[in-house]
């Protein structure tokens, strides 16, 4: 069963890998230190059993060699047969104390109340009959040697002290073989654990490394597919711009061609209106008749009427195709980068209409020290210009004007703000006050609606965004969202810095 199978993604499944890894680990990291505690408290345990056991036979032979040197001192009389005696002594009432602390199964706690008392009165019984034979009285003390007493005693804590020896032999014994069991185990553990490990160290490494391959395979294919898209992007732009540069010079021809014959039709039409302007003079001197009359109505209110209509019209395509030559020549116009302080562009651009500002008494605020930016100062120009034409030919009749520049500088880009408390633009205009040819509202004022197309045209070269917001009625507020620094259109250009 695969990850795929599971519903499982990559990421998904390589964290259910390592999971599982450590909680593996984690298991056998308890397990070892369980039986590593086992292990250890085992041979405590038996290390405990062996000082028992060393302890119950060092008492015995501490007794013994006492007994063997009292035997000889009272049976020869020689001061020699005393060392081992006073040894011995000294040797068991040694080991006498270890095996009382040492000592904690209960059986060997019921003898230790046997052999402790014992062994107090064998001492005292071979301390009294030294005594006695050092003092020449050696008759008496072979008598006391003689009884069975010290035999009994010796006898008691031969057994006793054996028993306890064989127990703590027998403990040794099974201490060794679970301790062989927990290291068994410990070891078997290890080994599981081990290979459990290294196996899901394994998967893992096999996953990460597949993965890793797939990922470096999945960056080749986007490395490739970004530089085809970048060729093909290239290739288009190319193709686009060159498909712009072909119908700027259509539009060019054609608007060319078009004024033409278009001046021929006000020529023919301005002799027409002086033809009319005659024989309107000549009917207003001379008595008619009726048909006479009629051709004067004629001559005198019909034709100048038609050639009106004809100059009008006439007038008008002659400034739309004027508009368009004009689109054309600033199409083709190669921008220069600049540092273009925008304090003097808007102080530029607020001079030449001056005259209009004053006129309809309008207010200028303008934010002091506006930002600076590297761009084309003509066209920035032309932008400003625009909109500031717009805000103060759409006043709002009956109130003051009041036109505010304000700015915003923000990651690498600069917005400048144009607002006005102007007649404003219904919502369903601000999608399409950008189109050429198209005006929002009465069009009660001179334009032939290319200069916010313009703006947008203008704006969008020098890598920059124009948006609107506006209230009818209220105001609009036009926004210019340019960078700090235009890219590059011609690397010959070398940036000025003001």
């Amino acid at each position: 069963m695969t990850a795929q199978s599971l519903g499982l993604n990559t990421f998904q499944s390589t964290m259910l890998l390592f999971a599982g890894g450590a909680l593996l680990l984690l298991i056998l990291v308890i397990s070892s230190f369980k039986l590593s505690s086992e292990t250890e408290a085992q041979a405590a345990e038996i290390a405990k059993q062996r000082l028992v056991r060393v302890a119950a036979r060092n008492t015995s032979f501490g007794l013994l060699n006492a007994e063997t040197g009292q035997r000889g001192f009272l049976l020869t009389g020689e001061e020699i047969y005393l060392e081992p005696y006073y040894l011995g002594s000294k040797e068991a009432k040694k080991r006498l104390d270890d095996l009382t602390a040492q000592a904690s199964d209960p059986s060997d706690l019921e003898r230790m109340a046997i052999i402790a008392p014992v062994v107090g009165k064998k001492l005292a019984e071979m301390e009294q009959t030294i005594a006695l034979a050092k003092s020449g009285k050696r008759d008496e003390a072979l008598k006391i040697l003689a009884s069975d007493a010290g035999l009994q005693y010796m006898g008691a804590l031969q057994d006793n002290l054996e028993a306890i020896s064989a127990r703590a032999d027998r403990a040794v014994e099974q201490g060794l073989q679970n301790l062989s069991a927990s290291a068994n185990r410990l070891t078997l553990t290890t080994t599981i654990g081990s290979l459990l490990v290294a196996s899901f160290a394994s998967l893992a490494f096999y996953i990460v490394a597949n993965n890793t391959g797939k990922l470096q395979s999945a960056r080749q294919s986007l490395q490739t597919l970004t530089d085809e898209l970048e060729e093909r992007v290239k290739d288009r732009t190319e193709a686009l711009t060159e498909a712009n540069e072909e119908i700027q010079r259509f539009a060019y021809i054609v608007s060319h061609d078009l004024r033409a014959p278009l001046v021929n039709i006000m020529g023919f039409t301005s002799e027409l209106e002086t033809a009319s302007n005659k024989l309107a003079g000549y009917f207003s001197r001379t008595a008619l008749d009726v048909d006479e009359q009629t051709a004067a109505s004629i001559a005198v209110e019909d034709i100048p009427e038609s050639v009106g209509f004809i100059r009008k019209s006439s007038v008008k395509m002659d400034g739309l195709i004027g508009a368009i030559l004009k689109l054309s020549r600033e199409g083709r116009r190669e921008l220069k980068r600049e540092r273009v302080q925008l304090d003097d562009v808007v102080e530029t651009s607020l001079a030449s209409l001056q005259h209009q500002i004053e006129a309809a008494g309008v207010a200028v605020d303008v934010e002091p020290s506006l930002p600076s930016v590297v761009s084309d100062r003509l066209a920035l120009g032309q932008v400003v210009g625009n909109i500031l034409d717009n805000a103060v030919k759409y006043l709002a009749p009956g109130r003051p004007g009041v036109i505010s520049i304000t700015s915003e500088e923000s990651g690498g880009r600069v917005k400048l703000r144009i607002a006005d408390n102007g007649r404003g633009i219904a919502e369903k205009d601000l999608t399409r006050i950008f189109d050429l040819f198209r005006r929002a509202g009465k069009p009660d004022r001179p334009g032939e609606g290319i200069g916010l197309a313009h703006v947008r045209s203008l704006v969008r070269v020098l890598g920059g965004d124009v948006t609107v917001a506006s209230k009818l009625g209220e105001g609009t507020t036009f926004t210019v969202d340019l960078p700090k620094k235009m890219s590059g259109q011609n690397p010959s250009n070398k940036e000025q810095t003001a």
